[in-house]
């Protein structure tokens, strides 16, 4: 989200237009991974980042480390991972196995969708 600033009395703010879906990158390691969302239009704010993968791991909520970095303790490797974004707007995007089942740490993926 940006602030468009016509009248310094009455700031507007303006939709973020992206071009291709959320970027997804994981790092980390099996005990341990961190995923930076990036490439997130609309509001933009990710105010929180939920995982799920396709067979042992339900849906589970990531803690922000940072910025819009996030990271769960839950092992993930093996499975295509589902990603839930929900912006400072409470707007939801899901981008449905985002990650296929051999994805690895150190690789950006990227949905097909964005807000």
């Amino acid at each position: 989200m940006h602030l468009l600033i016509d009248d310094f009395s009455n700031p507007t703010r303006v939709a973020c237009v992206r071009q291709g879906g959320i970027r997804y990158t994981i790092t980390g390691n099996k005990n341990y991974n961190m995923v930076m969302v990036t490439n997130v239009g609309g509001e933009g704010d990710v105010v929180a980042l939920s995982v799920k993968g396709n067979k042992r791991v339900k849906w589970t909520p990531m803690k922000r480390s940072w910025g819009q970095l996030w990271t769960t303790e839950v092992d993930l490797t093996g499975e295509s991972l589902t990603y839930r974004v929900m912006t400072g707007d409470h707007r939801k995007a899901t981008s449905w196995h985002v990650m296929p089942r051999d994805w690895q740490f150190g690789k950006t993926y990227q949905a097909a969708k964005n807000f």
